[in-house]
């Protein structure tokens, strides 16, 4: 059969979701041509969909075994070392796609995750940064970068990029979160509030935001107790089991000022 027709009903089968005879037709493919980079990269995909990356990582080392510059085979290598926990290895992979290719976003992405979850906040910024300034129409780029600016305190330029994650995705309900811790630690606990109502609307079960609005609601009521109103705090209680049926502190206190 033609090696053409092989690899394009490969993707043919890939495209509609049947992997294994996408597999078997790449594997084909590889016994015609078993330097095709293509057919390699499609078959380590292919692969890690399936969770078997042991396999998926043999297809893309081959590739940069015959391609050192492919950047996609690099990218996927990275990703599969951060899945081993393997972070200087993937690290590597990364800076290497920089190298070859200094308007990659994803290789900035990757790096400044990296940075992140090292808590190298500063340079998390500058590599989400520069992931976005290559590719500013992906929503987590911009959400990763809201959370370095977060970190450091910055709220303005992390609210700026919470807001601009919505822009491209309304539903992506971290995003809301943020926005929402921002408005509770500035004290405007009502704005926090409407915020995290908007998660529960789009899911009324997101973990987040039911501890999110249990905790601002327990801490209303509190306040109000404090200053002598408790008709106030019984009603942000029942606010609290509205969102949280289970909570201790509602229920207690429910029950000791009398629902």
């Amino acid at each position: 059969m033609d090696l053409d027709d092989l690899i394009f009903q490969g993707a043919d089968y890939h495209y509609k979701g049947e992997f294994d005879k996408a597999i078997a037709k790449f594997q084909v493919a590889l016994r015609i041509d078993p330097q095709n980079e293509y057919a390699h990269n499609q078959l380590g995909i292919l692969y890690a969909k399936k969770e078997r990356f042991d396999a998926a990582f043999r297809e893309f080392h081959k590739v940069v075994q015959i391609d050192g510059h492919n950047t996609y085979a690099l990218l996927w290598l990275g990703i599969l070392y951060l899945k081993q926990g393997k972070l200087n290895l993937g690290f590597g992979k990364f800076q290497r796609i920089i190298e070859i290719d200094p308007s990659n976003a994803d290789a900035y992405y990757f790096l400044g995750a990296i940075y992140n979850f090292r808590h190298n906040t500063a340079k998390a910024i500058e590599y989400l940064k520069k992931a976005r300034d290559v590719d500013s129409d992906e929503p987590d780029t911009h959400y990763r970068l809201a959370q370095a600016f977060h970190n450091l305190d910055m709220t303005d330029n992390a609210l700026l990029e919470y807001q601009r994650t919505l822009d491209l995705k309304p539903s992506h309900t971290k995003a809301i979160s943020g926005i929402g811790w921002i408005y509770y630690n500035r004290g405007d606990r009502h704005s926090a509030i409407a915020e995290w109502k908007k998660t529960l609307k789009m899911n009324p079960k997101d973990r987040d935001a039911v501890f999110n609005l249990a905790k601002a609601y327990n801490e209303l009521a509190w306040e109000a107790i404090k200053g002598n109103k408790p008709n106030e705090a019984i009603s942000c209680w029942k606010k609290t089991l509205g969102v949280d049926p289970k909570n201790k502190a509602a229920l207690y206190y429910l029950k000791k000022y009398k629902m």
